[in-house]
């Protein structure tokens, strides 16, 4: 035997022999004490992991450990406690080594407690006593969070996983055993019909294997172990649910639906729908009558609920002592979803029509009572009184209730299938305040003017409103001319009234909210036609571009006259910029369409390939065999140009459609420019065909002199029609230079000749 085994050989001996003698325990010096409490904790560390091995793998070896390392471990404590009061503190090294022993002991007691709690609890859940397991399971948890700190030297890795791989099996068997016990506690019985029935047991009497428990669980046990464990909130939000949809709700919806409680000594239930209410029970008279007895009904009807979850569904529970937590948990569960459900069914249509009448709240005792009661039953905080809130500032009730009703009027006139447009600005039959500031300001119609020339002038007035700030006549939506309306009129009514700051900016968000309602709901109701049909296309832009004209101007225009605190900052210019973006969103896709349409009408393997006009005929070909084709063509594409040009014409403003006409416009144009181009010579029936295939491409110009001969005067219309369709359409000015070519190399051939 070596040297060090017989040394270590007699350190256990004496460690033993110290351990049973405790009076020679004392005797020893503080040194040999330490060394006598290191070896014992080495042993508490063997016989623990013996323990842990032994009773929690799933595969056990024939001996068990059957001593509990717990009652070896607890012994040491009180002999650190000896040697802690016997080390001289200013040993450095000794102070060290304690350390490190208090460390290790600490380590090891943890472990025992883990596993001496891990063996009870298979038998605590097995005789009922839930509770008891859940303090064990909560006890476990805190011991494994403080054995993670802890150093690899102190414990051994392995086996603080597998305590941790039987603590999640031992947690995951009582959450199903209180799964199970919940499930009896609270039975709702709903077969499908009218009739929904809550049985609450009082208390449990066996486990789901019909084994009956040592002690019956009671509702306490139940909410004492979903608190230790965390998880009364999902079991609560589960009884929270099944109260709100099939009792609150019908309730205030019906309140004259039958409502029955029925107590026993073991359990209680409550019933809704057993018995049909007879139509004649229910209340007569004017609609404030109806809704004020609406009110009390619903009161007595919810406070009967109430009663139930306080008396009942917590039976014989200490509310304000153990399960506080719980019960305030459902009661502000409850009371989160259905308190905006009584302000909107209840509070609000009580709210009179009348701002004079205001000031009369006795219609609204019943629901301040109901309020109250749930203040009285703890299912609510002071803070929480948010129906005493909105009658104390009843005026801003009334204002929130008239925002409501405005924007309800407004989403039903804009989800309405309108396709009726308005023409507006210019002479349109609505009215342009800007264009209506611009002529009184110093512009002159023309019956003011005598002679021709100022008639003409006066015209072109009223037709395009030649202003910088009027809005140029076009066709709008009559959802479009709605909103404006309804924005004027409440801005109006708001700088009109001597309300106060917070009422008028009240009415102010709710025009901010009509303009966010158009964003929202006018493209997804006008989704596939904004990319098929031109017409509403073209009208969705100009109510963008309506609407944005009208924001620039409509918080200046009532500024002077509303309270101080929103004349800085009641603007609506913020919201242009959104609209902007909504315009071009709405015209840039149904633009793109129509041009790759007109390409695709030009031929992929023609018109749209280069040089292939030159090549046929320089090789001495004409034009004769695919004339007709060519030509069948450019009539497609210059048709599909004018079909939208003729809607254009009708709905747009003038600029915007010569911009539509030229963007489409140049697609024809360029190709047929650069194919003429790509021509060096031809003979002159060549240079005639070609000039003639040109025509229907030479033919868009009549759309631009029609849209001039709206806008301006017949004497100077030629010029400046020429300059429109060379200002709009890029690649006009190329195609005429090679028309006149063709033009000229026809009449030089035919001089020759």
């Amino acid at each position: 035997m070596s040297r060090n085994s017989r040394r270590y050989r007699r350190e256990a001996e004496a460690a033993a022999a110290a351990a049973n003698d405790p009076a020679d325990f004392e005797k020893r010096s503080g040194e040999e004490q330490l060394t006598v409490l290191e070896a014992l904790i080495e042993e508490a560390r063997t016989s623990t992991y013996e323990a842990i091995n032994s009773h929690h793998r799933d595969f056990l070896s024939i001996r068990l450990h059957g001593q509990d390392p717990l009652d070896e471990v607890a012994t040491l404590n009180d002999k650190y406690g000896l040697v802690q009061s016997t080390i001289d503190p200013s040993a450095h090294k000794s102070i060290e080594r304690l350390d490190a022993v208090g460390r290790a002991l600490r380590a090891i007691v943890r472990l025992a407690k883990i596993h001496a709690n891990l063996k009870d609890i298979d038998d605590q859940i097995l005789h009922g006593d839930v509770a008891v397991a859940a303090s064990s399971i909560a006890e476990i948890g805190e011991f494994l969070s403080e054995l993670e700190d802890d150093s690899p030297l102190l414990v051994d890795a392995q086996a603080v996983d597998l305590l941790q791989m039987q603590y999640l099996k031992k947690r995951s068997a009582l959450k199903a055993e209180l799964d199970y016990l919940m499930a009896e506690m609270y039975q709702i019985n709903d077969a499908g019909s009218s009739v929904v029935e809550m049985v609450v047991s009082y208390c449990v009497m066996s486990n789901y294997d019909d084994v009956p428990y040592e002690n019956p669980v009671m509702l306490g046990d139940l909410f004492f172990a979903l608190t230790n464990l965390d998880l009364y909130r999902d079991k609560m939000d589960l009884l929270a649910d099944a109260l709100i949809y099939r009792w609150f709700i019908p309730l205030l919806r019906n309140p004259n639906e039958s409502l029955a409680v029925s107590k026993v000594k073991l359990f209680a239930t409550i019933n809704i729908g057993a018995y049909t209410a007879s139509a004649n029970n229910r209340s007569n008279g004017n609609e404030a009558g109806v809704t004020q007895s609406h009110c009390a009904l619903v009161r007595d009807k919810w406070s009967t609920v109430l009663d139930f979850i306080r008396d009942e569904m917590f039976h014989d529970v200490s509310i304000d002592e153990d399960h506080t937590v719980v019960y305030e948990y459902l009661g502000s569960k409850l009371w989160t979803a259905l308190c905006p459900l009584l302000h909107e069914s209840l509070l609000v249509p009580l709210v009179p029509a009348d701002i004079d009448a205001i000031g009369d709240t006795q219609h609204m005792i019943p629901l301040l009572e109901l309020e109250e009661r749930w203040l009285e039953l703890g299912l609510i905080a002071d803070d929480q009184l948010s129906i005493k809130d909105s009658i104390r500032v009843l005026l801003q009730t009334y204002v929130s209730k008239r925002r409501r009703d405005l924007l309800t009027t407004v989403a039903s006139i804009l989800a309405t299938d309108d396709a009726n447009t308005v023409v507006v600005g210019g002479n349109g039959p609505v009215t342009d305040m800007l264009c209506d500031y611009a002529l009184s300001s110093g512009g002159k119609k023309g019956s003011s003017a005598k002679g021709g020339k100022g008639a003409l002038a006066s015209t072109g007035f009223d037709e395009d409103c030649d202003s910088s700030l009027a809005f140029p006549r076009c066709s709008i939506s009559v959802h479009a001319q709605t909103l404006v309306e309804f924005a004027r009129e409440t801005i109006g009514f708001t700088a009109s009234s001597d309300e106060e700051a917070k009422t008028a900016a009240l009415y102010f968000h709710a025009v901010r909210d009509a303009f966010a309602l158009y964003r929202c709901l006018m493209p997804c109701q006008w989704s596939a036609a904004l990319l098929a049909d031109p017409k509403r296309a073209f009208v969705m832009y100009n109510d963008c571009e309506f609407i944005c004209h009208h924001l620039s101007t409509l918080g200046f225009r009532y500024q002077e006259k509303w309270p101080h605190v929103l004349r800085a900052s009641a603007t609506f210019v913020d919201v242009i910029a959104a609209y902007r973006t909504l315009s071009k969103a709405c015209l840039s896709p149904l633009l793109t369409r129509l041009r790759t349409q007109i390409a695709q009408a030009l031929g992929l393997s023609e018109w749209l390939q280069p040089r292939w006009l030159s090549s046929m005929i320089g090789s001495g070909d004409t034009l004769d065999r695919c004339y007709e084709a060519c030509e069948a063509q450019l009539a497609l594409a210059c048709g599909i140009i004018g079909q939208v040009a003729h809607v254009g014409a009708a709905h747009l403003p003038r600029s915007m459609y010569l911009r539509v006409l030229g963007l489409l416009a140049d697609v024809a144009v360029g190709h047929v420019s650069r194919r003429f181009e790509e021509i060096g010579s031809a003979s002159d029936s060549t240079a005639r065909a070609l000039v003639r295939l040109a025509t229907p491409v030479a033919a868009l110009e009549d759309w631009f002199r029609s849209s001039t001969s709206n806008f301006t005067s017949l004497s100077d219309g030629a010029a400046h029609r020429g300059s429109l369709i060379s200002k709009y359409c890029k690649e006009w000015d190329s195609f005429q230079i090679q028309i006149s070519r063709l033009d000229k190399m026809a009449s030089h051939i035919s001089t020759i000749n």
